[in-house]
């Protein structure tokens, strides 16, 4: 991830409130693999997503099951 790209993004969520991050495949899985360091600081699986790429969603960050979080994720952030 490069400043620029990081700068984009913000401005993008700005200039369209109704915006939603996207993530590549690839982004999703290598936060994935890493979630079991973050589930052992007890941080739940949609929290811990939301905290890793900056996105506010509430009905994610406070998803409790994994399952559901899950599928969420896929259906809203995965291009």
């Amino acid at each position: 991830m490069t400043m620029q790209w990081m700068v984009d993004e913000m401005m993008q969520e700005r200039a369209h409130p109704g915006y939603i991050k996207r993530v590549s495949e690839e982004e999703y899985l290598q936060w994935a693999r890493g979630f079991v360091f973050e589930g052992l600081k007890n941080q739940r699986y949609g929290q811990s997503f939301c905290n890793y790429f900056d996105i506010h969603d509430n009905i994610l960050y406070y998803s409790s099951n994994v399952a559901d979080a899950d599928r969420y994720i896929q259906e809203t952030y995965l291009r």
